[in-house]
């Protein structure tokens, strides 16, 4: 797996991109990294993940991040586990943070070229979180890709989420936790 520190970096004609903040890499983001994978396979193209060196809320919320699920060194070996061709870390600075949505999405066609990009169905983009899939897809027929919003993961009747596994593991419930993720907390992935 190549890592990219910005989308800029990376130099392949074309990809296949998950675009999200990945924090914790649970079974829903597995989801949709497979997802990535068999469109990558079927394009002819490298299987890429967008992520960011921070959590967005890091630059925007007014009570800073959410404690972190996984580290960036595990975050890092888990993509790589999971087998995308390239991982890009885009510094998350607060010019990045005022893209419009529209400013991003040229700037996601002009740097990596997707000829799909993956998002998941509660997928938000640009300043504010204004933009979701559907403005996405919109973006993309201009710009020449399309998307595919993958759906939920649910478990319990529930949709998996890292905000649902940060509450379990406050209120010591770690072995539910752990299922959600669909790894071990804190144990390296050639352990697993």
């Amino acid at each position: 797996m190549k890592l990219y520190r910005d989308m800029d970096e990376f130099e392949m004609d074309n990809s296949v991109v998950a675009i999200g903040t990945f924090d914790g890499l649970h079974i829903g983001h597995a989801a949709l990294i497979a997802r990535v994978k068999a469109l990558a396979q079927a394009e002819g193209a490298p299987a890429l993940a967008l992520t960011f060196d921070r959590h967005p809320l890091s630059e925007l919320g007014a009570l800073g991040a959410p404690s972190e699920i996984l580290s960036r060194e595990e975050k890092r070996a888990r993509f790589e586990q999971m087998g995308v061709d390239g991982l890009i870390e885009q510094p998350f600075t607060p010019e990045f943070a005022g893209l419009s949505p529209e400013e991003f999405a040229d700037r996601l066609a002009g740097a990596l070229r997707p000829r799909v990009a993956v998002v998941g169905y509660n997928f938000r983009f640009g300043r504010g979180g204004a933009g979701d899939a559907r403005a996405l897809s919109a973006m993309g027929e201009r710009l020449g890709f399309r998307v595919d919003v993958v759906a939920p993961v649910c478990s319990g009747g529930e949709p998996v989420s890292s905000t649902r596994i940060r509450a379990l593991l406050a209120g010591g419930d770690r072995a539910a936790a752990e299922r959600l993720l669909g790894h071990p907390i804190g144990i390296s992935p050639q352990s697993t």
